[in-house]
């Protein structure tokens, strides 16, 4: 991501029915979206609308639906968001440690599953002692394999483990992912996370500074840690950019908030067929 470019991204919450409706939703969002073409009906629809990106976890659905739409609208970007933790639980959950392990190598193709178990068999000790950061690496490996294709230019590290991550100062898992992402896979790392008021400064303690930063960003601080006016601060003395989560570009004042403090980057979530468009035109006129 260039962070002199004003990006509207479209988040991937709810497009696959994992998420109750809201007071503000339409419909259910489980039949809704039952299969990767719907869902690639509201990416087409969002490409249509101005959107410059995706930002998703590695969901076999989603994935399938990027994958279709990019054959027509080739520019929109797509931003993992990895590892998919949650997934992975509940995936074993469902089908069993082994299941769950069968459903995942499926959707690889020989030649990545080659390349990791290589890369995993020389690894063999630390695996085995349940080394965090080499299995984080591993992981890695995997997630990446399935957005190949998607070609990605920026990936951003699951806030649940860039938080787990800070609140343990395992500084070894950041420089890792960097430097793995960059020299591995040639893509920026991006860091998403709910603690930017304690990460940022940890970073820069660690010599260690992100491309772009996924982070709550509002006019009413929700989820902005430890405090708005701390956050706000720490933005001021950062070059990396910053994409707003948890956010209605839509709304003038909010609008006007991210100029001021010059965020160019924004999450839509989609909410209904109705307004998604809409939305985006309007958080399109106020990042730009």
């Amino acid at each position: 991501m260039n962070p002199m470019h004003a990006q509207v991204i479209l988040g991937t919450t709810d497009l696959s029915g994992n998420r109750p409706l809201d007071a503000n939703s339409s419909g259910d969002l489980v039949g809704r979206f039952p299969g990767p073409m719907e869902i690639a009906s509201v990416f087409n629809d969002a490409a249509v609308a101005g959107v410059d990106a995706v930002a998703t976890l590695n969901q076999l659905d989603v994935l399938i639906a990027l994958k279709q739409t990019r054959r027509t609208f080739d520019a929109l970007q797509v931003y993992p968001i990895i590892p998919n933790v949650i997934g992975y639980v509940r995936e074993a959950t469902d089908y069993g440690l082994v299941g769950a392990a069968r459903r995942r190598v499926r959707q690889m193709g020989i030649l990545d599953l080659m390349k990791i178990g290589v890369r995993a068999a020389l690894k063999t000790p630390r695996v085995l002692k349940r080394d965090f950061n080499t299995l984080m690496s591993i992981l890695f490996d995997v997630e990446l394999a399935n957005f190949k294709a998607l070609e990605p230019k920026v990936v951003f590290l699951h806030p649940q483990i860039t938080d787990l991550a800070l609140t343990f100062g395992n500084r070894g898992l950041f420089q890792l992912y960097f430097k793995t992402m960059r020299s591995r896979f040639g893509v920026e790392p991006g860091l998403a996370t709910n603690n930017l008021g304690w990460l940022l400064p940890k970073l820069k303690e660690w010599g260690l500074e992100p491309s772009v930063i996924l982070t709550p960003f509002n006019t009413t601080g929700f989820l902005m840690k430890p405090t708005q006016a701390a956050c706000e601060a720490l933005l001021a003395s950062t070059s990396c950019a910053v994409i707003a989560d948890h956010v209605d570009v839509s709304e003038e004042s909010m609008g006007q908030y991210l100029r001021k403090h010059n965020i160019r980057g924004a999450i839509i979530e989609f909410r209904d067929d109705a307004t998604l468009a809409t939305r985006i035109r309007s958080a399109k006129k106020y990042l730009t």
